[in-house]
């Protein structure tokens, strides 16, 4: 009686090590660096499909497949040598986010560092880590004051009087500190959008009683013009164009939630004059500064944005550039063109003139393109739609809102276009 022959045993599977990458580095240690210049470019305002080439660029580089998938609070990375082998993830959440511009010339000058073989992946982890611990390049009453005259350049911009100026300087002003001091408590940057509608409707409010005949219109809308989402939409719209549908969903709804927060502070004020039976005059007619106000009032808004963008000291003329580029565009336009055609020639010849500026500096394009991007961006559209919505005038309201998505339509028609007139050279 022969027994059967022993059942041969397995040897348990070894995964297969991911080779290293051309310059010498372990493919886990490439993971962590995508990751981390991924998650720092999402939070200092990278939008998501440049932060997707990147990721693709870098990875092709060194010899992987590196998949990217952005969105406005993390990111999700895949890292893959061949077909063969199984990817390598790494996931990045991002809790706190701003457009810091400084930073981000910092992150592209050690990302072109690296791309040059000029500095090691290991280098530039580094960096990486000590660039939260930079300072800011401007002092924080700087901010305040920035937002005060970014309000007060565009009550000049909407034909208000000096006393509609000198009101929304001083909403501005008050928005931009307490902004600071919300943001110190725990969720309390989340109350921004509603605070700061709340404080323009008072000042706008008291205003209109101590000087019968101020707009409250104007007022309110240019003393919470820091916080309108207007270039939130305009950046979602745009990565919807180019089927980046996730991202481009969450910053619709980003946009979205911030107008009704801002909506909402303002029908409390209303709801308390109501109740108080403190009713505003009716605004006198409004006929506009002369040309030197708007002339002032452009270069006072391109520095403010400057500030509030972060824009590197050495650059803020490039704030002033490219906002008088648009400004002229836009009043050219107007003149003798729908507002939807000048908004789309305007954003083709800031954009356009941004690409040639980040040619020629071999710096990001977007430290160009902000500033100027920013006084056209329809958020005011936006802003007076859902205001005629909550009046009753509803019929007003969605012709207002078709022309906020009209505008931000040309704009990202005009944006897109630009990179096919002016190719960009750089990724970011």
């Amino acid at each position: 009686m022969t027994s059967a022959p022993p059942l041969p045993v397995s040897s348990p599977q070894v995964p297969t090590p991911l080779p290293s990458s051309r310059s010498g580095l372990s493919a886990e240690e490439l993971a962590d660096y995508l990751g981390e210049i991924g998650g720092t470019l999402v939070a200092y305002g990278c939008p998501s499909y440049r932060l997707e080439e990147v990721i693709g660029r870098i990875g092709e580089v060194e010899g992987f497949a590196a998949q990217g998938f952005a969105f406005p609070t993390g990111l999700i990375i895949s890292l893959r040598a061949s077909r063969a082998t199984p990817p390598l993830l790494r996931m990045v959440r991002v809790r706190q986010w701003q457009t810091n511009l400084d930073r981000l010339v910092l992150v592209d000058t050690i990302f072109n560092a690296v791309a040059d073989r000029k500095l090691s992946i290991r280098e530039a982890r580094e960096r990486l880590a000590d660039i939260d611990n930079r300072p800011l390049p401007y002092p924080r009453v700087l901010e305040w004051i920035a937002v005060a005259t970014a309000s007060a350049a565009v009550a000049v911009f909407l034909r208000g009087r000096l006393v509609e100026v000198e009101a929304a300087a001083a909403a501005g002003l008050l928005i931009g500190f307490l902004a600071w001091a919300l943001s110190k408590v725990p969720n309390g940057r989340f109350l921004a959008e509603f605070v700061g509608g709340l404080v323009a409707a008072s000042a706008a409010g008291l205003a209109s009683r101590l000087y019968p005949g101020a707009s409250r219109e104007v007022i309110v809308l240019s003393g919470v013009i820091a916080l309108i989402p207007g270039l939130t939409l305009t950046t979602a719209l745009a990565e919807l164009a180019r089927k980046n549908l996730v991202a481009g969903a969450g910053r619709l709804m980003e946009a979205m939630v911030g107008f009704t927060s801002i909506l909402f502070g303002i029908a409390l004020e209303l709801g308390i004059e109501h109740v108080t039976k403190l009713a505003p005059t009716a605004a006198a007619a409004r006929a506009g500064l002369p040309l030197e106000w708007q002339a002032a009032a452009l270069v006072a808004a391109s520095l403010a944005f400057a500030v509030l963008f972060s824009v590197p000291r050495v650059y803020v003329w490039s704030a002033i550039a490219s906002g008088a580029i648009g400004y002229v565009a836009t009043s050219l336009g107007t003149t003798f063109l729908p507002g939807h055609i000048a908004a789309f020639l305007a954003a083709l010849a800031v954009c356009s003139s941004s690409n040639v500026f980040a040619r020629v500096t071999g710096r990001p394009a977007q430290l160009f393109q902000l500033p100027g991007l920013t006084l056209l961006v329809p958020g005011s559209f936006g802003f007076l739609s859902l205001e005629s919505f909550l009046s009753g005038d509803y019929l007003k309201g969605a012709a207002q809102g078709f022309q906020m998505i009209l505008v931000a339509a040309a704009l990202v028609s005009g944006i897109l276009l630009s990179n096919v007139v002016v190719p960009p050279r750089k990724l970011l």
